[in-house]
């Protein structure tokens, strides 16, 4: 009778804690997992993923804690108790920190985000979320127990933070937290151990700005001209040969992958249709304008430069691809908010990796831009100095949007002459030949483009005869 007296007497939220330690670690699963997949849509590198359920004995304890005037804490601990399931990701960079805190905010319905080291300054740095729901309910039969788990306990920790950030916090939590030691020093020792701690701190904050910089090197953020609004940067060769007019669809476009990379898992059908929607919005609609645009990306290019942390589907390559290809374009195009951000984050590893061309001229050197960038550019010049009509190169450059052949998105490009339309789904061996008969237009400007640093083509003298196209 005793016993059951004692049952009795064991508060409720306690008793039900007890008997959800089996849920609790599945929702703890699905949250490690819904992360690492947020993380690898967005291509945001993390060094390490974790979750897990709080303990049945550290729920007693923090719940039974009580404020300073002797009342409790937590009126209702399942409902206030934020940490029942908690998440933590360790990424390489406070850039990476950031993306992946402002993806968890935008697909989660939140309680609050903090970084309570803006309010501390001892050294500690890391966002703080607590997500209280799962946006988008086409995901919730993949995470059912975590989507359960928000409905009952209404709030789920996530940390996110650097690995500098990590290692400054762990060894602060070990040593003034969990050493005896330290407990055991003199107020003044403890002062210095603090003050040591806001010193590493400091550290801290420098091998966050180093590794950001190196960051930067690897996946450029921001490149301005580098890499403008809807240019795409690859694409087309003219060729003699017709396209092949087979219409684009799901089941042209899932042979196509098929072929292009044989190895790879399927994917799924609905991002099958994501893609085919996307492309007609581009203008692509048949089998052959998709291959011309992919024909110039050479094997496994885009792959390298997407560091594919698992094996991914053949769905997932092709997307990275078209996004290489048509860059910023590609964002727009898509329909879904969801899809455009995560694009944007992926779009920084390609994003400039073909801005390799720069244009030098007595009052100036240009930064470094993409191919039909540098076309565009000289386009002008020519066009400013000698006329549009000096301008026209068939197919590829006229002044009108018709002399520009069909599938190479012209571009209308304003001079002081006038406008002109520049094709700019343009293979970079074309973009070239482009560039030299381009510069071979404008004799005596001193004109002269570079690749990658290199001398590619320079004006020829005041009185050298250039031929015309």
């Amino acid at each position: 009778m005793s016993e059951i007296t004692g049952f009795e007497q064991v508060p409720s939220h306690l008793w039900q804690y007890a008997q959800h330690q089996d849920f609790l670690a599945d929702a703890a699963r699905e949250t490690k997992r819904f992360l690492t997949e947020l993380a690898l849509d967005a291509s945001i590198d993390v060094h390490l993923v974790e979750a897990r359920p709080k303990t049945l004995a550290s729920y007693m304890v923090k719940s039974e804690k009580a404020k300073d005037d002797g009342t409790p804490k937590y009126t209702d601990p399942a409902a206030q108790i934020h940490d029942c399931v908690a998440a933590r990701v360790i990424v390489y960079t406070t850039r990476a920190r950031n993306d992946l805190a402002d993806l968890i905010v935008s697909r989660c319905e939140f309680r609050e985000r903090q970084n309570p080291g803006d309010t501390k300054h001892n050294g500690y740095d890391s966002e703080h979320i607590v997500i209280s729901g799962i946006k988008d309910p086409d995901v919730h039969w993949r995470f059912g127990a975590l989507v359960k788990f928000l409905g009952k306990y209404q709030g789920l920790e996530i940390q996110v933070r650097s690995v500098a950030g990590h290692a400054w916090a762990e060894y602060e939590h070990d040593i003034r937290y969990k050493s005896g030691a330290y407990q055991e020093l003199t107020p003044e020792d403890k002062g210095r151990v603090d003050q040591y701690f806001v010193e590493a701190g400091g550290m801290r904050r420098y091998m966050d700005e180093i590794f950001d910089r190196i960051e930067e090197l690897l996946r450029p953020q921001d490149v301005g001209d580098a890499a403008p609004v809807d240019e795409p940067v690859i694409g087309v060769e003219p060729s003699p040969e017709p396209l092949d007019p087979t219409p684009l669809d799901v089941d042209t476009l899932s042979e196509l992958i098929a072929e292009r990379f044989p190895r790879d898992e399927p994917g799924d059908l609905p991002s099958l249709v994501v893609l085919v929607e996307q492309l007609a919005a581009l203008g692509v609609t048949t089998i052959g304008q998709l291959e011309a645009a992919l024909s110039n990306l050479d094997e496994g290019q885009v792959a390298r430069l997407m560091d594919y942390p698992t094996d991914t589907t053949r769905v997932r390559r092709l997307d990275d691809e078209l996004l290489a290809v048509f860059l910023d374009r590609y964002v727009e195009a898509a329909e879904e908010t969801d899809r455009r951000q995560l694009l944007r984050l992926r779009l920084r590893r390609v994003r400039g990796r073909f801005a390799i061309y720069s244009l030098e001229a007595p009052d100036g050197t240009q930064r470094p831009v993409a191919a039909a960038r540098a076309v565009r550019d000289l386009v002008k010049l020519v066009a400013e100095r000698e006329g549009t009509a000096a301008t026209t190169i068939r197919g590829a450059v006229g002044t009108n949007q018709s002399d520009v052949t069909p599938g190479w998105f012209p571009k209308k490009v304003e001079t002081s002459a006038g406008p002109v339309y520049v094709a700019t789904n343009l293979s970079r061996s074309y973009a070239e030949t482009l560039m030299c008969e381009l510069v071979s237009r404008i004799p005596g400007s001193g004109v002269r483009v570079k690749r990658a640093g290199d001398l590619l083509f320079e004006a020829p003298p005041e009185n050298s005869v250039a031929d015309s196209a």
